[in-house]
C-alpha cells in the first residue's frame, strides 16, 4: 500500500523557519526577499512555483537538516541541482525547495583518475576542471545542466557511444535519504541502492557527492554542419544509416528546426527550417577528419564549422538551451529504426510549428552505452539505436494553447512507434510514461528500493516510482 506524507498546507511560523536558519551554514530564502524571484527561476516556465522557502544548502549536514524539518512540518519537497527538470520538478508550490547549486566542491586526483564531485556543479564546471588534467566524463550535451538530475537518470552525451553513459563511470555516490540518514552506496556499499540510483532518478534520497572514473580526453573533432531544409529528407537518411554503423568514437545529435541567428548561418536562412548535424569524434584527430567527411557530403552545407576543439568547448554549442525563464513542452522517445516515412512525418510537422523555436532531435546511439548488460544498472533502454525527442519553445504564456497543441499533435502520430523513453527527457505526462522509462522487471526492482529507502514518498517532486501498490 502507497502511503505518502501530504501537505498540510501550513507554512512553518516565523520562529520556527528562524530557528532553522539558525542551525544552517547555508542560505534560506523566504517570499519577499530580494533574491527570492531569481532563486524560484528554473529552466521551465511552464512549470514555475512558488516555494514557502528555499534553502541553498553549505555542505550535508545542511541537507539533514533541511530533509528533517521538511517532514516535521509536512512540507512537500523538491530538490534542484541545476534546475533544468523538463517536467519543472525542481520547484514546488507552498513546499520546501533544497537548492544544492552552493555545492560546488570539486576535487581530482590525477593518478587514479578519479573525480568526487558535489551536485551544485555544472556540466561545464565539471569538464573545465578535469580538462586541466586532460580528463573528461561522458557527461551531457548542455554545459549549464546540474551534475546532479543529468546523473542520476543515466547521462546521455557527446560521447555516449564511445565512453557510454555518465552512470557507467560513476563509482560511488553519498546521499540524504528519507529518514535524515547519509548513506554510501557503491559496488560493495548499499549495492541495491548504488543500483537504483544509476538511472532511477531522484527517488531514493538527496544526492551530495559523487565519485566519477576520469578518462583521457585531450582535443576532440567537433561542431556542426548545417543544410538547408529543402535538403532534409536525404540528409537526414544518409544520417542515420551512417551515423548507426560508424566508428564508436563518433557520435551525433542532430536538429531540425528554424535557423537561428548565429554568425555562422547565412543571414537568407534565419527562421528557416535547417538541419543542423552536431558531432563529436573522441579519438585520433585524423581518423576523425576522414569520419566526418560523410557528414560533410550529405548534400550541399551551408555551415560547416567542425574542427579541432577541448571537449569543454563542445558545450558552447547548446548554450541557449540551458537558458532558464522559456516556457517548455517537450515529448520523447527511443525508436527501434528510422525509416523514409518517420523522416518526411518530421519534416511535414515541423512546417506547421506555430512558432519559431520548436524543434526535433535525432540521437544515434548505441556503441558502449549498448554494451553494458541490461540489469547492471536502472537504466534499461540501451539495445535502443535512435532517441527522438520533440520540442516547442516560447516566451508568452498567452500562447500555450497552440504551443502545446502542435506538441500533442506530433506526438499522437509519433507515439505507435515509441519503444521506451529517457527518464531525463520526459515532460510531466503520468504514471504511464515513467512506466515506459523502464522494462518490467527493473520496475520492480526500482520498486522494491522505493519501499526500502522512501517507503513513504517523501521525494515524489520527480518521475516518480511509488513505493508499492
Amino acid at each position: 500500500m502507497v502511503t505518502e506524507r501530504i501537505s498540510s498546507g501550513i507554512t512553518p511560523d516565523r520562529q520556527a523557519i528562524d530557528d532553522f536558519a539558525a542551525r544552517l551554514t547555508g542560505e534560506v530564502i523566504l517570499p519577499g526577499d530580494e533574491s527570492y524571484d531569481a532563486a524560484c527561476l528554473i529552466w521551465n516556465a511552464a512549470g514555475a512555483r512558488r516555494p514557502a522557502l528555499i534553502v541553498r544548502p553549505a555542505g550535508e549536514f545542511d541537507v539533514v537538516t533541511a530533509v528533517k524539518f521538511a517532514r516535521a512540518h509536512d512540507l512537500p519537497l523538491a530538490v534542484r541541482s541545476g534546475g533544468h527538470s523538463m517536467a519543472g520538478q525542481s520547484t514546488v508550490d507552498d513546499g520546501l525547495v533544497i537548492d544544492l547549486s552552493s555545492m560546488k566542491a570539486m576535487s581530482i586526483d590525477p593518478d587514479r583518475r578519479v573525480a568526487r564531485v558535489q551536485p551544485g556543479l555544472t556540466w561545464a564546471e565539471y569538464a573545465a576542471q578535469a580538462q586541466v588534467y586532460g580528463l573528461s566524463t561522458s557527461s551531457g550535451d548542455a554545459g549549464g545542466v546540474g551534475i546532479g538530475g543529468l546523473t542520476l537518470g543515466g547521462g546521455i552525451g557527446w560521447m555516449v557511444r564511445k565512453h557510454g553513459l555518465t552512470i557507467d563511470h560513476l563509482l560511488a555516490i553519498e546521499l540524504v535519504t528519507a529518514g535524515g540518514r547519509l548513506l554510501r552506496a557503491s559496488a560493495t556499499e548499499n549495492p541495491d541502492l548504488f543500483w537504483a540510483v544509476r538511472g532511477g532518478g531522484g527517488n531514493f534520497g538527496i544526492a551530495t557527492a559523487f565519485e566519477f572514473r576520469l578518462h583521457p580526453t585531450g582535443m576532440v573533432l567537433g561542431g556542426a554542419v548545417v543544410y538547408a531544409g529543402d535538403e532534409a529528407e536525404s540528409v537526414l537518411r544518409g544520417l542515420t544509416h551512417y551515423a548507426a554503423a560508424a566508428p564508436d568514437e563518433l557520435t551525433t545529435i542532430t536538429f531540425i528546426m528554424p535557423a537561428p541567428p548565429l554568425p555562422f548561418i547565412p543571414a537568407e536562412h534565419y527562421g528557416k527550417l535547417v538541419v543542423a548535424v552536431m558531432a563529436c569524434y573522441a579519438g585520433d584527430l585524423d581518423e576523425g577528419e576522414r569520419v566526418m567527411a560523410p557528414l560533410r557530403s550529405l548534400g550541399t552545407p551551408i555551415a560547416d564549422v567542425i574542427g579541432p576543439m577541448p571537449y569543454p568547448a563542445l558545450f558552447a554549442m547548446t548554450e541557449e538551451a540551458t537558458v532558464k525563464g522559456l516556457h517548455h513542452e517537450v515529448r520523447s522517445t527511443y525508436l527501434k529504426e528510422i525509416d523514409d516515412e518517420l523522416i518526411r512525418t518530421i519534416i511535414e510537422q515541423l512546417g506547421r510549428m506555430p512558432g519559431p523555436m520548436g524543434l526535433a532531435q535525432i540521437r544515434v546511439l548505441g556503441g558502449a552505452m549498448a554494451r553494458v548488460p541490461e540489469d547492471a544498472t536502472a537504466f534499461a533502454h540501451r539495445d535502443k539505436p535512435f532517441s527522438l525527442l520533440i520540442e516547442s519553445t516560447w516566451i508568452d504564456p498567452t500562447d500555450d494553447g497552440g504551443q502545446r497543441g502542435w506538441v500533442e499533435d506530433f506526438w499522437r502520430i509519433v507515439r505507435p512507434r515509441s519503444a521506451g523513453v529517457y527518464v531525463n527527457f520526459l515532460g510531466e505526462e503520468g504514471d504511464g510514461r515513467v512506466r515506459h522509462a523502464y522494462k518490467p522487471a527493473t520496475f520492480d526492482r526500482l520498486v522494491a528500493a522505493k519501499k526500502k529507502y522512501d517507503p513513504e514518498n517523501v521525494f515524489r517532486r520527480n518521475q516518480n516510482i511509488k513505493p508499492g501498490v
